[in-house]
This record gives structure tokens, sequence and C-alpha cells, in this order.
């Protein structure tokens, strides 16, 4: 083999070794933009998730409110109705 064949196939090689880390290079590339849209839904749905809980946590104390005013007015019922017996009764 002559010297240009030899300098050839580390030509060849050398190429060969560019092509393969500039393959790496864009798959590393396209891996990270991936990562970064996951964290972008991610984040989106962290969002929307602590939108909803605040919701759901603004229900349940209107919820509560409203079983207390509930109760309230069972128990002054229940006062009337006794009473109302009581004095029926008496």
């Amino acid at each position: 083999m002559g010297e240009l064949d030899v300098a050839l196939k580390r030509l060849d090689h050398a190429l060969d070794a560019a092509e393969a880390a500039v393959g790496r290079a864009l798959d590393a590339a396209d891996s990270g933009r991936a990562r970064e849209e996951e964290l972008t839904a991610f984040a989106d749905d962290r969002l929307r998730l602590i939108e909803l809980l605040d919701v759901s946590a603004a229900q349940a104390e209107s919820a509560n409110v409203a079983r207390q005013e509930i109760s309230a007015r069972v128990e002054a019922a229940i006062a009337a109705v006794e009473t109302v017996l009581a004095e029926s009764e008496g």
C-alpha cells in the first residue's frame, strides 16, 4: 500500500468519525429539544392543576359554609318544633 492509499484511508476514517460526531450532536440537540418540550408541557400541566386545585378549594370552602348554614337552620327548626311540642303538652 502506498502512502497515498494510507493517507486516503486515514482521511476516510476521519470523515467517518466526523460524520458520527455530527450525528451524535444532532441526536443530542433533538433530545434536548424534546426534553425542553416535555418540561414546558409539565409546567403547563402544573399551572393547570394549580388552577384546578384553587377552584376545588374554593368550592370546598363554599360547601362548608353552606353546610354550616344548613346545620344552624336545622338546629333552629328542631328547637322551634321542640318548643311548640313542649307548649302543646304543657
